[in-house]
C-alpha cells in the first residue's frame, strides 16, 4: 500500500515524509509528527491536487506535548477522501505521558509532615520540565491515588434550600473544619479538599485558597455546588463526608503520591519496592 506520507517515531520532520523508513544515509524518511503530515496535506491541498490523500502511521509510542487539531481545512477536495491509517500489521500508540525518572529513596531527607513510619517507604523524584502541576501519576497502565486524609465532617450545620436563592456566594467557598483537620500547608496551591457539600447527591473536588488554623475555617479558590456544610440526611450514621487530597501528612500508604509544584518534587510510597 503506497502512501502519500509516512509517520514513525524514527522519523524527522524536516524530512520529505515520502519514505516508510530512513534511508541508509539518514537524510530522508518519514516524518516524526502527526502535525507535520497534516500541514503537508494541506500543503497539498493548497497547491490544487484534488486526489484521495493517505497517511500511514508507523508502529511506535508518539508522545504528544500539545493537541493535534483537525479542522475545516483538514476536510478532503470534493469527492475525495483523507486516510490517516495504522502501517499495516503495526500499532502506534499516541501518548501525552510524560516519564518520570530518577527516583530516590528519601533516606533522612524527611520533608515536614511526612510521617518516620512513611519515610522509610517514601522515594523522591525532580518533576521534569516542561511538566507543571499535574493531577494523575501511573505505574505502568495503573492508575495511582493520591495520599488522602482521613475523613471529617463540616462543622457548620446545613442551609434551608431557600438560601440557594439568595445573593450571598461566601458558604459556597467557606468550610468549617474540626481542629487540625486542616492546615495552612507551605505549598497550599496544590491542596484539594473533596466534600459532598450540604446534599448527599453530588461530590466537588475544590483547590484550597486559604486557610485560617486558629479559627478553623478554608476558603476554596472556586466555588462549591453547594454549600460548603453539614450534609442534610442521604448519608449513613458516621459518615464522613470532606477529606483532603494531596498532602505529605496523608501518605501512609502503598501507591500513594503527593506533588509539592514549589520544590517541583513527586514523593511517592511504591506499590513493590526496589
Amino acid at each position: 500500500m503506497k502512501a502519500d506520507f509516512y509517520v514513525s517515531p524514527d522519523g524527522n520532520d524536516n524530512w520529505s515524509g515520502r519514505l516508510e523508513c530512513p534511508n541508509a544515509s539518514k537524510t530522508d524518511g518519514p516524518f516524526a509528527t502527526l502535525t507535520r503530515a497534516r500541514d503537508a496535506v494541506r500543503e497539498m491541498k493548497e497547491r490544487g491536487l484534488k486526489k484521495d490523500f493517505l497517511v500511514l502511521i508507523r508502529g511506535g509510542t508518539y508522545y504528544l506535548r500539545e493537541t493535534i487539531v483537525f479542522s475545516l481545512e483538514d476536510s478532503a477536495p470534493d469527492g475525495h477522501k483523507i486516510t490517516y491509517a495504522a502501517y499495516p500489521g503495526e500499532e502506534p500508540v499516541f501518548s501525552s505521558g510524560v516519564k518520570i525518572s530518577g527516583w530516590k529513596e528519601l533516606g533522612r531527607n524527611r520533608p515536614e509532615g511526612l510521617s518516620e513510619m512513611a519515610a522509610a517507604h517514601v522515594w523522591v523524584a525532580n518533576v521534569p520540565e516542561p511538566l507543571n502541576r499535574f493531577y494523575t501519576l501511573y505505574d505502568g497502565d495503573r492508575r495511582l491515588p493520591r495520599a488522602r486524609s482521613n475523613g471529617f465532617n463540616p462543622t457548620e450545620p446545613p442551609l434551608p434550600w431557600d438560601f440557594l436563592y439568595q445573593k450571598n456566594p461566601e458558604p459556597f467557598y467557606t468550610l468549617a473544619f474540626p481542629k487540625g483537620a486542616i492546615k495552612n500547608w507551605e505549598n497550599l496551591e496544590d491542596v484539594e479538599i473533596v466534600i459532598r457539600p450540604n446534599v448527599p447527591f453530588t461530590m466537588n473536588i475544590l483547590p484550597l485558597e486559604s486557610v485560617d488554623e486558629d479559627k478553623c475555617l478554608a476558603r476554596t479558590s472556586v466555588p462549591g455546588g453547594y454549600p460548603l456544610r453539614v450534609v442534610t440526611g442521604g448519608i449513613k450514621s458516621g459518615e464522613k463526608t470532606v477529606w483532603v487530597e494531596n498532602v505529605l501528612e496523608a501518605l501512609d500508604t502503598p501507591g500513594e503520591w503527593v506533588l509539592n509544584s514549589r520544590e517541583r518534587k513527586i514523593y511517592l510510597w511504591p506499590i513493590k519496592e526496589a
